[in-house]
């Protein structure tokens, strides 16, 4: 099952992503039984969609970093894909083991490439629109995953759910 970056949502249920299953699922704390599952496998399995980090948002919809797959999706609570984001759609190679994501409170997205090197990109943001707003390779290796505390100097608010 290989089970990845599972989070503990704030209505206590837990969110966990299965890499092997294709899938991230919503755990009752409770009862430990699936309350809800949004399946990553849409392009087919030799995509390798294989969800990495799941994040609830604000708004009860689920980003999910599909990693080898080298995609972020975001999922409604039925697991409708509402939008998503590859390589293709930026028209450049940035995703590279695409393991984190995080929304921030503009609605740009943040995403980090685990199998980038030297200077490849690390990390970078978009926008809804799919555009590049910056990039960063610095550091030699890639990372799974991280957290942005602040946006122009001002902490962001309510981000312990990252």
């Amino acid at each position: 099952m290989q089970t990845r970056m599972l989070r503990m949502l704030p209505n206590g249920n837990y969110l966990a992503p299965h890499l092997l299953d294709f899938a991230v699922k919503e755990y009752d704390a409770s009862t430990g039984k699936v309350v809800r599952s949004f399946a990553t496998d849409d392009r087919g399995r030799p995509r390798r969609d294989w969800p990495f980090t799941a994040i609830r948002l604000g708004n009860g919809n689920t980003l999910i970093a599909c990693t080898n797959g080298n995609r972020i999706i975001e999922v409604d609570a039925r697991g409708k894909i509402l939008w998503s984001v590859t390589n293709e759609d930026l028209g450049e190679r940035l995703f590279d083991d695409a393991c984190g994501a995080q929304r921030l409170p503009n609605g740009n997205t943040v995403i980090s490439s685990y199998h980038a090197r030297g200077q490849q990109v690390k990390l970078f943001e978009i926008t809804r629109e799919k555009k590049v707003v910056w990039r960063y390779s610095g550091m030699n290796a890639g990372f799974h995953h991280f957290q942005i505390l602040t946006t122009n100097g001002k902490p962001l608010k309510n981000n312990t759910w990252k």
